[in-house]
C-alpha cells in the first residue's frame, strides 16, 4: 500500500521519536481501507524489525511507548483484541471524505453502496465497532454517519 509521503510535511508528526514514525509507517502500510488493523506489540516488532524488550522496567518497551506516543497525539486508537485504528485512513484510501449537503444525501446514499471501497470501509465498522468505544467510530467515520441511514450500521451504533 502507498504510504502517506505528505505526512512528513506535518509539524505533529515531524516530533515524533524515529521509532513513532517507522511503527506509524507499518500500520499504516499494512491496515485495511478503513484503517484497521490487529496486531500485537510482538507482531508490529517482528514487522518492523525492532527487538522487543520485556522485563521488570516497562518503559524498556519501544514499541509500548512509541505506540503510546502515537495515541497521544491522536495519530491511532488502540482498541480491544489488539484492534489498532490508523486514524484518518479511510479518507485517503476511500478518494476523500464523503462531502455532504442537503442537496446531495441522496446521491452520496447511493453512491456509497455502490462504490466498493466505501462499501469495504462500512462492513470494516461494522465488524471492528465492538474493539472500539461509539465515540471513536462516530468520530473517525462521521461523514458516512451522515450520509446513510443508521439502519445499515451495526445495532451498537445505532
Amino acid at each position: 500500500m502507498r504510504l502517506d509521503t505528505l505526512k512528513w510535511n506535518d509539524y505533529t508528526f515531524k516530533q515524533l521519536t524515529k521509532e513513532a514514525k517507522l511503527i506509524y509507517c507499518f500500520l499504516e502500510a499494512h491496515c485495511s481501507t478503513a484503517g484497521f488493523l490487529q496486531a500485537d506489540e510482538s507482531d508490529i516488532a517482528n514487522g518492523i524489525g525492532l527487538e522487543r524488550r520485556s522485563g521488570l522496567n516497562p518503559f524498556g518497551n519501544l514499541i509500548s511507548i512509541a505506540m503510546k506516543e502515537l495515541e497521544d497525539l491522536d495519530f491511532i486508537v488502540q482498541g480491544d483484541y489488539d484492534f489498532i485504528l490508523t486514524k484518518g485512513t479511510h479518507k485517503k484510501r476511500a478518494h476523500g471524505k464523503l462531502k455532504v449537503s442537503d442537496k446531495a444525501k441522496d446521491y452520496y446514499r447511493v453512491g456509497v453502496l455502490k462504490s466498493g471501497m466505501h462499501t469495504a470501509v462500512l462492513k470494516e465498522i461494522n465488524s471492528t465497532c465492538e474493539c472500539f468505544s461509539k465515540e471513536v467510530i462516530l468520530e473517525e467515520f462521521e461523514a458516512y454517519f451522515e450520509v446513510l441511514d443508521r439502519d445499515v450500521f451495526h445495532e451498537v451504533l445505532r
